[in-house]
């Protein structure tokens, strides 16, 4: 048997926002709960974790055709950044 109490993923979502919205420290929120305070930070960094999609997968691979697009609009961004610090230099060199 396990010591560990379980909590409905309910509970954990409304401890979560509880603990977010209130603006008092994960401490003390948890004492209120009758929960551990590591559940509950664990809790927030698994809720944090899931919105902003770190260490997922895409859900779409990327395209190919798409992905050469952006490659190549990039070299070409990056010529002309070249070009713009020359005609800069050039400029304030002559204003000198």
């Amino acid at each position: 048997m396990s010591s560990r109490p379980t909590y409905s993923d309910e509970f954990k979502a409304d401890a979560v926002a509880l603990a977010e919205s209130s603006g008092r420290p994960l401490a003390l929120v948890a004492a209120e709960l009758g929960i551990s305070l590591t559940a509950l930070k664990r809790w927030v960094k698994l809720s944090r974790e899931g919105q902003s999609g770190e260490g997922k997968k895409p859900d779409q691979p990327v395209d190919a055709t798409k992905y050469k697009a952006l490659e190549a609009r990039l070299r070409e961004v990056e010529r002309e950044n070249e070009f713009l610090k020359k005609v800069s230099a050039f400029f304030a060199k002559e204003q000198r």
